[in-house]
């Protein structure tokens, strides 16, 4: 009977999100109960971009980012091979900014039912993000 209740409270817990969509990841970062700030994320992804690119790949980078803040739909529809490209460094980039983030004192602290939910890649979000947990 118990394990049925946690099922169905899981269950619905995450079909919440279904209508508003998950929070983002950055949310759940938190140093000392305080969620992660923007300087410091803009900071951790500035150096994280300038540790781990080349020159070269710092502006085509920097070209299909501005494409991408523009819209990124249009690109994923349109110009599929440049959204798998800028995917593909937003990725690398993610690793080193998370390691930064952890070396200032945030640790990712989602909660299991946003891991569980439907609407993204939360999933594999949590499982990258395990080891900053403490």
């Amino acid at each position: 009977m118990k394990p049925l209740l946690l099922l169905s409270l899981i269950l619905v817990l995450s079909g919440c999100y279904l209508a508003n969509g998950s929070p983002p990841e950055y949310s759940f970062w938190k140093k000392n109960g305080i969620e992660l700030s923007d300087i410091d994320a803009e900071n951790c992804y500035q150096r994280a971009k300038y540790s781990s690119l080349n020159e070269e790949e710092k502006e085509r980078f920097d070209f299909l980012e501005k494409i991408a803040v523009n819209s990124l739909a249009k690109m994923a529809f349109y110009h599929e091979s440049e959204y798998k490209e800028y995917l593909n460094f937003l990725n690398k980039l993610d690793v080193l900014k998370n390691q930064c983030l952890y070396d200032l004192g945030y640790r990712f602290q989602a909660p299991l039912y946003w891991c569980l939910a439907q609407d993204g890649d939360n999933t594999q979000t949590c499982i990258e993000n395990m080891k900053y947990r403490k």
